[in-house]
């Protein structure tokens, strides 16, 4: 065993209380007080362990520091895939941190860069404690505020509920490794088991907590690796200060560790189950205000070795690097011990396998071991009535053995339909009147036997080549002499070219009457564009009756190998053509945790035509196929579709996801809008194949505020769809003359949030060119009625205010004053008429005319202008403030 504290690991002399290794063992993580704010700071745990790497000045010991909080942190904990890292502190906030690779980011130091990815605000005091749950699915948080709140970790900041019940300060959290339980500890004097099925109270243990005061800072418990037992902090025993024992289900409190004279502050159990002396066993080490630590193994009555003296203040917070033979100890007095131990002193911890077959026998299955585990599939049968009703559905399920189903029966979906009765002994010969012999076919049944040598399943000492010596047809032929079939054609040429036509004609006639609904191209010319709301778009209808050519072209995907897109913590892999069945050729859609060492899926399906278009993120997984169908998983928790199986008008041509809104763009150049959270269409089908020319594509399409979609082409045009018009709005073109002619900006993204802009500048043309200002004005005139009749608030005022300053250098006192009159309304009147509105489109227009007035008299040539109006701005103002 080695002892070393690094004296660099420090907070400028301020308490440490919190330390937790990265699971990779690279790096470690400290919280506590900075100078004037809370801090977490990241470290090299290299530079601890290792001498050489200490003292190499071109390694960094401290990889960054970070002081947003604006109190005193209390818990650092690392998610157990190691992509994230949460902190909590007196500030009642709990920050989530991300390692970022862009400069210049928050960090006072640059070897790594951590940001702040979200802050969770819920909590009504100090945030004492903070965990982890296996596959990182939720955090836990405990508060002085009595709570402790579940947070969703895949969809922050969602809440998943508050645990109420603890009636004082909460000041430690740990989950189940098996993931049934959470465990917590207050200073009421309580340890409570919660439910993470319905997060109801499991148990409430009270028995050695009865004598135990609010001493300790925190009570960070902990839960063996083998789930077993979970380990508490400041328990009493006949007097004196212990760590107590819990046994998992019956919740009894008969072992504890004894030795401390000062309450045990925290208790941290290694991750690994080890191998000692033949004896699976479990180590844990314990934490007190007397300044001392102590290590036990379960298969041990006294500790493995104690460290007296270790800080000179009290223990506050432990941790254990995965392989098990690390161990990170911090103080209130501002430092940092490390401990190294030997496989020999601690044991040999079991491999992966090991431990997943440990779990097998102690609960039936593997849980979080198991790539891919799920915690919601992994429920324990905890009566035994349900294992008696599972054994009475099976006997149902078992057929009486006097039936037997044959084999070729099995692969067989559906009952094949009765065949009407018919000789199988026999077939019967007949004449034509030229003398030629007619055998009518007949009818012979697939036995059991005939199947299995159809199979290939004949005894091998039989040849596969015919011979004389198997066995005669059993069909009886019987001549009828009496019958003569006249045929009816007179020569073997035109008989073979008149019989195929007739068995074609018959064929197409049988088909079209057994098959309902319209043919494939009455289908095709009722797609192009044709449908009631392509047509109340202002789109043409297509009438002729052949196939009309996509007006988009279809996307190619995975033509070389597998696609992969970021979904979140995971990332979504498509594989086309994964498996070539009797059937078909199927698609694999496949779910992979980023943070997994392994490429083993958590889960997949299988799509029976290959995928062409695909949008995902953490919450959703939308993929198109070449079939023109749609599919859409929810990846919240366990994935599931979250719509049936679509049919598109054509196949999708681009697909954009934006938050719960999925836009999808056709080859037959159609706009679709779904909201995948309520499950329901925003924006039916629009076509637009009008608005495209030879070679335009769609680079993007979205869906606004206000429930109007919008699109961009390639060739710069951006257009918005107005519900009220029943049209497309020209949002921006590029290529427009009046536009160019004008000077007018590039195309801008339409935004009901963007702040109104004081000033705008205004589009210069030169005084000698009047066709250049007509056309600037004009353009400017086009854009704010477009955002008139989309009811676009922040980018009407964008537009006005800068029609308005192109008329101040380029316009005529006439022009201004049509403008100002109507923001200014009736100034010489008691009673405002009813045809004037003081506000358009939710903005006081007295406001806009405020900011006119602040360019108008930027300009000499205007300044009488200006003050008249200002004058008669003012006297409204004061009439208002008066009462008038």
């Amino acid at each position: 065993m080695k002892l070393y504290k690094p004296s660099w690991v420090n907070h400028d002399e301020k308490p440490i209380f919190s330390v937790d290794i990265h699971p990779t063992g690279k790096r470690f993580a400290t919280g506590g007080q900075g100078e004037d704010s809370g801090r977490v700071v990241v470290w090299n745990f290299n530079s601890v362990l290792f001498e050489e790497v200490e003292w190499d000045s071109n390694v960094p010991k401290m990889l960054c520091q970070m002081d947003n909080h604006l109190a005193c942190v209390n818990c650092v904990r690392w998610s157990n895939g190691g992509r994230y890292l949460a902190s909590g502190g007196d500030d009642s906030l709990v920050m989530v941190w991300g390692l970022s690779v862009a400069v210049g980011a928050t960090g006072k130091h640059k070897a790594e860069t951590w940001r702040c990815l979200t802050t969770l605000r819920g909590h009504a005091g100090d945030v004492l404690d903070l965990a982890w749950s296996p596959l990182d699915k939720w955090l836990a948080s405990c508060s002085v505020d009595n709570t402790i709140i579940i947070w969703n970790a895949e969809k922050f900041p969602e809440m998943v509920c508050v645990l109420n019940g603890h009636t004082g300060l909460v000041k430690g959290v740990a989950w189940d490794p098996v993931g049934k339980y959470l465990a917590s500890q207050s200073d009421d004097k309580s340890l409570r088991v919660w439910k993470t099925a319905d997060w109801a109270s499991q148990a409430v243990i009270t028995e050695s907590f009865e004598e135990c005061g609010g001493t300790t800072h925190v009570l960070r418990l902990s839960w063996s690796p083998d789930g077993q037992y979970v380990l508490s902090a400041h328990a009493m025993n006949g007097g004196g200060p212990t760590a107590q024992v819990v046994e998992r289900d019956s919740w009894r409190c008969d072992k504890d560790f004894v030795g401390h004279k000062k309450a045990v502050t925290c208790a941290r159990f290694n991750s690994n189950i080890f191998v000692k002396d033949g004896k699976k066993c479990c180590c844990a080490a314990v934490g007190s205000r007397d300044r001392s630590l102590s290590i036990w193994l379960t298969s041990l009555k006294r500790p493995l070795v104690v460290v007296h003296e270790l800080f000179s203040d009290s223990v506050l917070d432990l941790s254990w690097s995965s392989d098990g033979l690390k161990l990170l100890a911090c103080s209130t007095d501002g430092t940092v011990a490390c401990i190294q131990f030997t496989k020999t002193e601690i044991g040999t911890p079991l491999t992966l396998e090991e431990k997943n077959a440990f779990y097998e026998k102690i609960y039936g299955k593997c849980f979080v071991n198991e790539p891919g585990g799920d915690l919601t599939s992994n429920l324990l049968v905890e009566c035994p009535e349900i294992l008696l009703a599972r054994e009475k559905q099976e006997a149902k399920k078992e057929p009486p053995k006097e039936e037997i189903t044959p084999k070729s029966d099995k692969s067989q979906p559906f009952p094949p339909a009765p065949l009407p009765p018919r000789p199988v002994d026999r077939q019967i010969e007949t004449r034509t009147s030229d003398g030629k012999r007619r055998i009518t076919p007949v009818y012979i049944p697939l036995t059991s036997v005939d199947a299995n040598e159809s199979l290939g399943s004949q005894p091998a000492t039989e040849s596969c080549f015919s011979t004389s010596s198997q066995g005669k047809s059993r069909i009886k032929v019987e001549r009828r002499d009496d019958i003569i079939i006249h045929p009816n054609v007179s020569n073997h040429a035109t008989a073979s070219v008149r019989n195929d036509t007739g068995l074609e004609q018959r064929l197409r006639k049988r088909t079209a009457a057994s098959l309902p609904g319209p043919r494939v191209d009455e289908l095709q010319t009722k797609r192009s564009c044709a449908s009631p709301t392509a047509g109340a778009s202002g789109s043409p209808t297509l009438k002729n009756a052949g196939p009309v050519a996509p007006a988009l072209p279809a996307p190619a995907l995975g033509t070389a190998g597998p696609v992969v897109r970021a979904a979140g913590v995971l990332r979504l892999q498509v594989v086309n053509k994964a498996c070539n069945t009797h059937y078909g050729t199927l698609s694999r859609l496949e779910l992979i945790p980023n943070n997994s060492a392994s490429n083993d899926p958590i889960w997949e399906t299988y799509l029976g035509s290959p995928v062409t278009c695909i949008a995902c993120d953490a919450r959703w997984a939308c993929v198109a196929c070449a079939d023109g169908a749609l599919h859409v998983w929810r990846l919240a928790r366990a994935p599931a579709r979250a719509l049936p199986h679509l049919a598109l008008p054509s196949q999708a041509a681009k697909m954009t996801l934006s938050g719960d809104t999925l836009a999808v763009v056709t080859t037959s150049a159609e706009l679709a809008i779904w909201d995948l959270s309520a499950a329901t269409c925003l924006v039916r089908p629009l076509c637009f194949r009008n608005l495209l020319s030879h070679g335009v594509t769609v680079s993007n399409c979205s869906l606004l505020e206000d429930g109007n979609p919008m699109i961009s082409l390639s060739n710069g045009k951006s257009y918005i769809y107005c519900k009220k018009l029943c049209a497309w709005v020209v949002w921006a073109d590029a290529g427009d003359p009046v536009r160019r002619a004008g000077g007018g900006a590039g195309p801008r993204a339409p935004s009901r949030t963007r702040a109104p802009h004081a000033h705008v500048p205004a589009l210069r043309t030169h005084p000698r060119s009047k066709a250049l200002s007509g056309a600037a004005r004009s353009w400017l005139e086009a854009q704010v009625a477009a955002c008139l009749h989309l009811r676009l608030p922040a980018d009407y005022r964008h537009w006005f205010v800068a029609l308005f300053d192109h008329l101040v250098h380029h316009g005529t006192e006439e022009q201004l004053r049509n403008i100002l009159d109507d923001l200014l309304g009736p100034s010489h009147c008691t009673s405002t008429p009813k045809k004037w509105q003081n506000t358009i489109l939710g903005l006081k227009k007295h406001d806009i005319l405020e900011e006119l007035l602040s360019l108008l008299v930027r300009q000499l040539q205007w300044q009488r202008l200006y003050a008249e109006y200002a004058d008669q701005l003012g006297q409204l103002a004061g009439a208002v403030l008066n009462g008038h």
